[in-house]
């Protein structure tokens, strides 16, 4: 059996793709003249809510696909390596979406409209709740974690996917197969304590919990992590389904789907939980 092994992309798919950017560009000035550019604080929050809200959201779905993909090397589970370069190419659009979250959310905390983060002001330091957040809600801290954030997600992920690659240059014997296998394996575990030190704790207080200052919530960064992670492992999934249409990915079969839809409905179902548990516990104190 011949092994389609690289992607070859229709002409029609980069026609669309390109006239998908084209209509965002144009979407992002007309939104700016009518909502950005308004005197009233209100539309111009719905202008830079909307781009905080698009890019983060698609910024945390890609990096959940490498997040996928360094759980299951720890785990040793090996059923991912036949659609292992899925993962990997949804991932590497992290720089790119990276620059355009961070040029964004930097934008929103040294411009001079502070409609989105209120603590940006320098008129609110005189809140009290704000001045005891200070010195974790401050343009100083929110600039150097989020470059070193979006920094280290982009250079773990890249790392990962060139050892991938590298397992295409030459046939790899015991021993090479060994070191690579422990590659792989260590350099996995520090994008996850990356990604823990992150995702799971302060990028979402940073970029969105602070939006609201004054309230908190201790399960927020769960949340937002089973959330797009969600939405993460669904997009590999759309992407196998389409190439396995295509002829490509021959080894994956329907176990492989039917695990990834395990994974999807498994986190769903710990998230309505979630939900759940915390709802009850509001209606008893209430």
């Amino acid at each position: 059996m011949t092994i389609r092994e690289k992607f070859e992309i229709p002409k029609t798919y980069s026609l669309w793709s390109y006239a998908l950017i084209a209509v965002g560009i144009i979407s992002v000035i007309l939104l700016y003249v009518t909502h950005g550019a308004s005197n009233s604080e209100h539309e111009r929050a719905r202008f830079w809510g909307s781009l905080l809200q698009n890019s983060v959201f698609f910024l945390l779905v890609v990096n959940a696909a490498m997040f996928f993909l360094c759980a299951t090397i720890l785990a040793w589970g090996g059923w991912t390596t036949s659609f292992r370069r899925v993962s990997e190419a949804v991932a590497s659009a992290v720089p790119v979406i990276g620059v355009i979250c961070g040029i964004i959310l930097l934008a929103i905390v040294f411009g001079n409209d502070h409609a989105i983060y209120h603590w940006a002001a320098p008129h609110d330091q005189l809140d009290e709740v704000l001045k005891q957040k200070s010195g974790f809600l401050n343009k100083t801290f929110f600039t150097v974690w989020t470059v070193l954030t979006i920094t280290l997600w982009s250079l773990l992920g890249k790392k990962m996917r060139n050892l991938s690659l590298s397992t295409d240059e030459r046939k790899m014997g015991v021993e090479e197969g060994k070191k690579f296998q422990w590659a792989n394996t260590v350099w996995s575990a520090l994008f996850l304590l990356v990604f823990a030190l992150t995702v799971m704790s302060t990028i979402p207080w940073l970029w969105l919990m602070s939006i609201d200052a004054h309230w908190y919530s201790t399960m927020f960064s769960w949340y937002t992590f089973a959330s797009s992670f969600v939405s993460g492992v669904a997009l590999i999934t759309l992407f196998v389904i389409y190439l396995k249409n295509k002829g490509y990915l021959e080894y994956t079969n329907e176990e492989h789907l039917h695990d990834l839809g395990k994974f999807m409905i498994l986190e769903n179902s710990c998230l309505h939980s979630l939900c759940s548990g915390v709802i009850c516990g509001l209606a008893s104190i209430c």
